[in-house]
């Protein structure tokens, strides 16, 4: 859920600064620590897109579209495992 949010806050700070000059994309790459997944930030040189930042507004709406749906993703396994841990412990009662 952590890496869903980064890849989030990432997106919407790119979209947020689409027609700022001087402003050069945020990357978000991911990868799989023992931690569980991780995102880190880099800098992206200024391309020649035609917009002053090099954003591209429909990708970076994408992004945000599929780290929500991560996020959510994340959010019902975690309530499904709270679930399951609720069911176990009223089994584990004695009457």
């Amino acid at each position: 859920m952590v890496a869903a949010r980064t890849r989030l806050e990432i997106a919407t700070e790119n979209l947020a600064n689409l027609s700022t000059d001087g402003f050069s994309r945020i990357a978000a790459h991911g990868a799989l620590t023992p931690g569980g997944v991780s995102i880190s930030r880099s800098r992206e040189p200024a391309a020649a897109s035609g917009m002053p930042s090099g954003v591209d507004a429909i990708a970076e709406m994408v992004d945000v579209l599929a780290a929500e749906r991560s996020f959510e993703s994340a959010q019902k396994a975690v309530a499904a495992i709270d679930q399951g841990r609720q069911k176990s412990a009223e089994a584990a009662r004695i009457p």
